[in-house]
């Protein structure tokens, strides 16, 4: 029971500090947290007869609701007086939500319909909830509404699963096997069986798919020439599976097959072929692409598409891979990016040009780069008025920032992170500025950025891009030689400036450093080191600059191969590298790890930024990108590469 009540309850974790001093308030709210996660339900009424006002009795409240709803009391007329008492808020979000997962578990879909249709940010949970209610009461509609969940290639969750079982009866067989590609193309080899589920076991047998996904060189080895429509779709499936761990054996196969496979089935293997080979960088990615032809490609392999002829500086086919992208995909700003420049490098200036200006100016990776190739360096732009002493206090009476405040004074990061960003959600301008104002009085540097980057029209670079504890990180960045800039836009990038950070992978502090690395480091720079030092404020800034500084001498002291170095270790930089020298944002853009590639993108549109707020100068994005040197260049030390860890423990 206790362990069903901490799942449904969703306590922020916070802990009851040895120099909590706090008055009234807080100790009731740390006495009712306890109660709760105890399901001490007798406790918590005791606590909520003595409310004095604080903006933390709301919690208290919520606890005895959600204990009483788990217990599958009648407690209906009290959520309903307490959401309408909460509406608005986020702990009235939370128990509509709660109400909901309640009533799908008794199929009460008039209550799901009913409470559903007045959540402000509603998940996916939750939207397939409300279409199996509305197909539980025959809405005509519902299917078609319901056809996007089928079509995506997301992972769904398990609440979306008969609704994708309901939308699959009404699909033909090819459809079916369609849908089944594309998730093992995503790597959601469960879901592509579960599509095929729902296909006569003589279509498509369990056993042999099963075979095919798990092991499917035994597969294909047993079952060497497809001679019916089944064996032929089981075969497409092994082989997509084959390319994603093998990719010369699964591409020899596709070759000896040869006429056993039909032309459409060709086309879609080579499609497949191309985005592993691209992801490998090997020569032949753009041959495979070319033998796909029109064959459907998911977003992912489109993508590398583009990769592959940005390495092989082929920007015809860049710009005929881009505009063959879903619209949805093909806005988005790296692909305009790259589509301006190929038609720049095609002879088509003014449309390059046009292309470009979409962009230009965003203090993002690409809307720097697309500003430099119209001529406009960055710059910060001028800031906005300061709030007003009317502006922070229309922030500081806002009940959602009272709570987060009350929460991460109690160290209820979780909780107060949350609050605080709900009280984001649609904001204005100078209310997003007085609540930055606000969070970087608080040290809450984190919540300030946040707040500072979700502004429209007027905004405060000042507040977008802090520099806490300069007097740390400056002399720490001096000592290794580091641009101060880099450091901060690498340490905004991974901790937001929250000194106990820690990651699920358990890096620590401002610089989000693993405790292994913190020896590694440490003893190589001769520095006493004891275990659990790396959370000290001076010791994770010394051991992470150092580390930077490592990285960067043994990496050709590029900053875009160190900070991919940082996130994902230095042992795989070189790989990544080209025969030939890549312009910069090339080896950004291909970088194969999804995370790594995001990571170094905005640590180098941080630093940009940086440099623009505090020199006042106009910044190029492109000089510090510059041009990655060819693999193999003399002063490489691989091996020592390879010893070296990855400071932040990403991958």
């Amino acid at each position: 029971m206790k362990q069903y009540l901490c799942a449904v309850l969703a306590i922020g974790t916070i802990s009851y500090s040895a120099t909590a001093h706090a008055a009234g308030g807080d100790e009731r709210f740390l006495a009712a947290r306890d109660a709760a996660r105890n399901g001490d339900l007798a406790r918590i009424n005791q606590l909520t007869a003595h409310r004095s006002g604080d903006p933390l009795d709301g919690y208290i409240d919520y606890w005895a609701l959600s204990i009483r709803l788990a217990r599958k009391d009648d407690v209906e007329a009290d959520l309903a007086r307490f959401i309408a008492r909460e509406e608005g808020t986020l702990l009235a979000e939370r128990a509509r939500n709660d109400w909901i997962r309640a009533a799908v578990r008794a199929q009460r879909w008039d209550v799901v319909l009913r409470e559903s249709a007045m959540l402000r940010q509603p998940d996916q949970e939750v939207t397939c909830w409300t279409l199996q209610a509305r197909l539980a009461q025959r809405d005509p509609q519902a299917l078609a509404d319901a056809t996007a969940i089928w079509d995506s290639n997301a992972e769904p969750g398990d609440a979306c699963a008969p609704i994708i079982s309901a939308v699959g009866a009404t699909k033909d067989e090819d459809a079916h096997w369609l849908r089944a590609r594309l998730l093992v193309d995503a790597r959601r080899y469960g879901a592509a069986r579960a599509t095929l589920d729902d296909l006569p076991d003589a279509v498509a047998p369990p056993a042999a798919i099963a075979e095919a996904l798990d092991n499917p060189l035994r597969w294909l080895t047993k079952n060497p020439k497809p001679v019916s429509r089944s064996q032929r779709e089981v075969t497409v499936l092994a082989l997509s599976r084959l390319a994603q761990s093998d990719y010369r054996a699964a591409a020899a196969r596709v070759e000896a097959l040869g006429t056993a496979l039909s032309a459409g089935d060709r086309a879609w293997l080579s499609g497949v072929l191309g985005w592993q080979a691209a992801r490998g960088y090997q020569p032949e990615a753009l041959s495979w692409y070319r033998a796909a032809g029109s064959s459907p490609l998911s977003d992912e392999s489109r993508a590398w598409q583009v990769r592959a002829a940005l390495r092989a500086h082929a920007w015809g086919e860049v710009r005929r891979a881009i505009e063959a992208m879903q619209p949805a995909q093909r806005s988005q700003p790296e692909w305009t990016y790259w589509y301006g420049r190929a038609l720049l490098e095609t002879n088509r200036a003014a449309q390059g040009r046009e292309e470009l200006e979409r962009i230009a100016g965003a203090p993002t990776f690409y809307g720097m780069l697309a500003g430099e190739e119209l001529g406009r360096p960055f710059v910060a732009p001028k800031g906005a008025k300061p709030p007003s002493r009317a502006e922070v206090a229309r922030v500081e009476s806002d009940v959602s920032i009272r709570r987060a405040l009350a929460l991460l004074r109690l160290d209820g990061r979780l909780d107060g992170v949350r609050e605080w960003n709900w009280a984001m959600r649609g904001a204005d301008d100078r209310f997003l500025l007085a609540a930055a104002e606000v969070a970087r009085r608080e040290q809450l540097y984190d919540r300030a950025i946040y707040s500072a980057d979700r502004t429209a029209t007027e905004h405060d670079f000042g507040l977008r891009y802090l520099v806490p504890f300069y007097d740390k990180v400056e002399p720490a960045s001096r000592r290794w030689g580091l641009d101060v800039y880099w450091v901060y836009g690498l340490m905004r990038q991974e901790s937001r400036f929250v000194t106990v950070a820690k990651s699920s992978a358990g890096a620590q502090g401002l610089m989000q450093v693993m405790p292994g690395t913190a020896s590694y480091v440490a003893k190589r720079i001769g520095m006493p080191y004891a275990r659990g030092q790396v959370l000290d404020m001076d010791t994770n800034v010394t051991l992470g600059t150092a580390y930077l500084k490592m990285v960067l001498d043994r990496l050709d002291g590029h900053p875009a191969l160190a900070s991919a170095a940082y996130n994902a270790g230095p042992g795989r930089v070189p790989r990544w590298k080209a025969a030939e020298p890549l312009e910069g944002a090339v080896f950004a853009e291909t970088i194969p790890i999804a995370e790594t590639r995001d990571y170094v993108k905005k640590v180098l549109a941080n630093t940009v930024a940086y440099a623009a707020v505090l020199t006042g100068q106009p910044q190029s994005l492109k000089q510090r990108l510059g041009t990655v040197q060819a693999n193999g260049t003399p002063g490489i030390d691989s091996p020592e590469l390879n010893e070296m860890p990855a400071a932040d423990g990403a991958r």
